[in-house]
């Protein structure tokens, strides 16, 4: 079967409200995504909100992993102090153990995998997001470290898995709080700390822009699994 007609499974994941975010956007993208039910073409398309505690790999990520089976797989997840749209370049064995999750456990050791390599790098076609967030007038920016809580977590579980011959495009990217989350936890004296936010419109965007490269990127490619 030629590339041309084969059809990409991709899984995009976002996470749920956790210990001092009491609002997430990528749950909310992922809601939207699933209630405008939108698919990119010659892809299919599965979007999953994880639940932010320590055992989401075992317990969420592996049994979604073996049944989507995806040839791209994208995690978005939330950074107060991100800009924008935050491209993560690499996942590092590391991990808080003082940070709980939203069920009140910390990590039991500060490293993901014991024995497991210093850091992975993405697998995702970031030159090329980053390109066509800035023409649509996205902001974006590149970073080298997605933190030592449950995204760099997320990030790291799952680069270790494709460097094993699961996902050929994965990686993982943070973004702000929306604009309207941070007025509406605001109007009821909730004041988060955010260095800036994105309209629904362009986060929307961005996310349909990335999983749309990602998707065309396995295609030219042919890294797609049969």
């Amino acid at each position: 079967m030629s590339s041309e007609t084969q059809t990409v499974r991709v899984l995009v994941t976002g996470f749920s409200v956790f210990p001092g975010a009491p609002a997430n956007p990528t749950a909310w993208v992922v809601e939207q995504l699933q209630r405008e039910k939108w698919q990119p073409k010659q892809a299919r398309l599965v979007t999953q909100t994880l639940p932010v505690r320590f055992d989401l790999w075992e317990r969420e990520m592996e049994p979604l992993l073996e049944t989507v089976r995806p040839d791209v797989a994208i995690a978005f997840g939330l950074s107060a102090k991100a800009t924008g749209i935050t491209l993560e370049s690499k996942a590092h064995n590391v991990v808080a153990t003082d940070r709980p999750d939203f069920t009140g456990a910390c990590a039991a050791g500060a490293c993901v995998l014991e024995n497991g390599k210093d850091h992975y790098a993405t697998a995702l076609p970031l030159r090329e997001i980053e390109i066509a967030l800035k023409a649509a007038l996205i902001p974006v920016s590149p970073s080298d470290s997605a933190g030592d809580y449950l995204c760099n977590l997320t990030f790291y579980r799952l680069m270790t898995l494709a460097a094993k011959g699961g996902p050929a495009f994965a990686g993982f990217i943070h973004v702000p709080y929306l604009d309207t989350q941070v007025a509406k936890l605001a109007a009821g004296g909730q004041h988060v700390p955010h260095a800036s936010t994105l309209t629904e419109a362009q986060l929307l965007k961005a996310v349909k822009l990335i999983v749309e490269i990602c998707v065309a990127t396995a295609q030219r490619t042919s890294k797609v699994v049969a």
